[in-house]
């Protein structure tokens, strides 16, 4: 089944899955609600169309960089939460500096080649988690037709600087049950749900998925010198 790649790179990100407004917390990879909006994004579709389409594409993640967790603290004056009297919010809001994402989405072929064309050439603003956060580097990279899991594997890593490769790298994967079947056996996986599939945005209703991480070493890798 083909994947179609992404490229997440960027100063600043936030994923956010479970935050309230005065914590707002981060993940240290994407979610699944924050690509599936970017996608929405691309293709120019509003909050109160569906979006299990997209929700059921597999999706997995390639670390090429960790990013470094920081927290923002604010202050909101005059917020009007309470319609009686306005008042003064204090905020933790947590984001990831300096990260590099390699992201993968497998599914229907059509669906892929559909949001592959939007890629190319967005609606709307594209962002990372919040609408300050714009990319640093094209999103887009393409539709390969290997399963996720390789796709990811053998997709190019680009590594600057002269010290050897961070390998291996961290891998995401959203687990299904010939997964489980698969990695019964195998110890080092690192297994958790995560609530982050989005059913219907304008209700902020979201449904849970089990990922695994995973460590493995890409098979190409391409050393630009300082």
């Amino acid at each position: 089944m083909p994947t179609l790649l992404m490229r997440l790179r960027a100063p600043m990100m936030s994923w956010g899955d479970h935050s309230q407004f005065g914590h707002r917390d981060s993940r240290r990879e994407p979610t699944k609600s924050a690509v599936i909006g970017l996608l929405c994004a691309a293709l120019g579709r509003p909050r109160w169309e569906p979006v299990a389409d997209l929700a059921a594409l597999k999706m997995g993640v390639r670390v090429n960089k960790e990013g470094i967790l920081q927290r923002d603290y604010h202050t909101v004056q005059d917020n009007m939460r309470d319609k009686n009297k306005a008042s003064t919010t204090l905020s933790d809001r947590y984001y990831v500096a300096d990260a590099d994402y390699l992201v993968g989405l497998e599914g229907d072929t059509d669906l892929l080649t559909q949001l592959d064309t939007a890629l190319q050439s967005p609606q709307w603003q594209l962002y990372l988690g919040r609408k300050s956060f714009i990319p640093s580097h094209p999103v887009r990279v393409g539709i390969v037709e290997q399963p996720l899991l390789l796709a990811l594997q053998t997709a190019p890593y680009e590594h600057r600087g002269r010290k050897n490769p961070p390998f291996p790298l961290r891998f995401v994967l959203e687990a299904d049950e010939a997964d489980d079947a698969d990695d019964a056996d195998d110890a080092t996986d690192i297994r958790e749900d995560v609530q982050d599939v989005p059913l219907d945005w304008q209700r902020r209703r979201f449904g849970r998925r089990t990922v695994k991480t995973t460590y493995h070493s890409p098979e190409v890798v391409c050393t630009f010198p300082n």
